[in-house]
């Protein structure tokens, strides 16, 4: 085990993507293995952080006092290959596991665009990515997880292990009896959403753990569903000289059966194109693009879908000259490199300025897509701050990422970051689809769930954490 002391040696634990700043940390300990980091819980009786790959945008991975643990060693991979798991640590990485599956011909396709994120992170906040049009989040492919509470004691949970009965959940973990109800949240959880614990009737545990930000136990294995690698992957990447045309394509694919459904949809406004433009050759100044991949099983396949895909094109009378075609298999081709490119661009710029990133995880339910996109028009057409807006739009998931130019553009920023979050609150969108609330976003929870919600997912955070020590801060004070 690695234990750190000195500030000077731990500085780069010390935030994560959003620029949030731990303060008054006492110390960083590195364990290399689940008993270590149950020794760490078991002596300590400080707060305490868990730091994966510090690619966090909602400060889930920082603190004002106590101490941060890193999961970066927790590494191991276990392929079954006839069965078609793996069982990953903490600490391995999206790049890391995906070359590991390429050698048995794996795939594992709930990968976000941050490839230096880790499986651990992405338990712990359900995460998505760009292909969750089709695969949806890590909560579709966790089969197993094992986890170290507040106590120090291990608990390792199966799917379908442990279930509710209706709304109350009545099950012996190691020698205690515990007992508790739920909400049901279905609604909320209808479509893209990871703010707050995951709460329906006649759940599965393992449900309420993905997704809970490490306040309740922090996970240490995650055993995970994979696919055969795909015989290929094509993207497309599509010009629009008007907005409400490239919407209108958007909604046309949500129809397509499903042997045609695509893995992705992402969506690029002008400023995030002019933004590209400043790093990447073959960028057009247009009003919108988007990016769509497609999964290719084999050579028929292949033929088929680009028939298709030609054809809608043609119908929806986009010329040939807007579109770029490529394999993104590997994610090593423009199109992707594109996509990645843009959120890059943004982080370095908000750090040049020495602000915070803002930008929002908003999403709604396919029925209220235009009112959401007309509540960001009536605002952001108002807004003396710049800002791109792209992501998911296949998911109704676009981010606004605000681009202010100084401390005073940065308050202004917050206040249009408010007002928007409680509007999409009142449709009934969600504050966070894929990033979790952490600490920066728990001050809009309030705008999706009313305080006796809140007060259960408390309630619920006692009997795992009972002394509110594990992540403190994150989603509720």
């Amino acid at each position: 085990m690695i234990i750190k002391n000195k500030k000077d040696e731990f500085e780069k634990y010390l935030k994560d993507e959003s620029n949030l700043q731990s303060k008054n940390i006492e110390k960083l300990y590195i364990p290399e293995n689940e008993q270590e980091l149950s020794e760490i819980f078991a002596k300590e009786k400080s707060l305490i952080t868990i730091y994966g790959g510090g690619t966090g945008v909602v400060g889930g991975a920082t603190n004002d006092k106590g101490l941060i643990i890193s999961t970066e060693k927790l590494k191991k991979i276990f392929i079954d290959k006839e069965n078609k798991i793996v069982r990953v640590g903490a600490g391995v990485t999206l790049k890391e596991l995906s070359g590991e599956l390429k050698k048995y011909d794996l795939w594992y396709p709930v990968d976000s665009t941050e490839q230096t994120a880790t499986i651990g992170g992405n338990f712990a906040t359900n995460a998505s990515g760009t292909r969750s049009f089709k695969f949806g989040c890590i909560r579709n492919f966790v089969d197993a997880a094992s986890m170290i509470l507040i106590t120090g004691e291990k608990i390792k949970l199966k799917r379908r292990q442990i279930i509710s009965h209706n709304l109350t959940f009545d099950f012996k973990l190691e020698d205690k009896n515990i007992k508790f109800d739920v909400f049901d949240l279905a609604n909320k959880f209808s479509f893209k959403n990871s703010a707050g614990y995951y709460m329906k009737s006649n759940m599965d545990l393992m449900d309420l753990f993905i997704g809970s930000e490490g306040t309740l136990g922090v996970v240490t294995e995650v055993s995970l569903k994979v696919l055969k690698y795909p015989y290929d992957i094509i993207a497309f990447f599509i010009y629009f000289d008007e907005r409400k045309k490239c919407f209108d394509i958007v909604k046309n694919f949500k129809k397509t059966e499903p042997e045609y459904k695509p893995l992705s949809i992402e969506y690029f406004d002008k400023n995030s194109l002019e933004l590209l433009k400043g790093k990447l050759n073959n960028i057009k100044s247009v009003n919108a693009a988007l990016m769509i991949e497609f999964l290719i099983n084999d050579e028929n396949d292949e033929e088929k879908i680009l028939n298709f895909i030609y054809n809608f094109f043609i119908c929806e009378g986009i010329k040939s000259g807007d579109i770029l075609i490529t394999s993104s298999k590997y994610k090593n081709d423009f199109i992707y490199r594109v996509r990645e490119a843009l959120p890059q661009l943004i982080n370095e710029y908000i750090r040049q300025k020495g602000l915070r990133k803002i930008s929002t995880d908003f999403a709604a339910e396919n029925n209220l897509f235009d009112e959401m996109i007309c509540i960001y028009d009536s605002i952001l057409n108002e807004s003396k701050v710049n800002y791109a807006i792209f992501g998911h739009i296949g998911d109704n998931n676009i981010h606004i990422n605000f681009l202010p130019k100084n401390e005073s553009e940065f308050i202004m920023a917050l206040k249009l970051y408010d007002t928007i979050a409680k509007k999409i609150g009142e449709i009934g969108g969600t504050i966070s689809a894929e990033h979790g609330v952490g600490k920066l976003k728990k001050k809009y929870l309030k705008y999706m769930f009313d305080k006796k919600i809140i007060d259960k997912m408390r309630e619920i955070k006692r009997i795992f954490d009972f002394e509110l020590r594990l992540n403190t801060g994150n989603i509720f004070d």
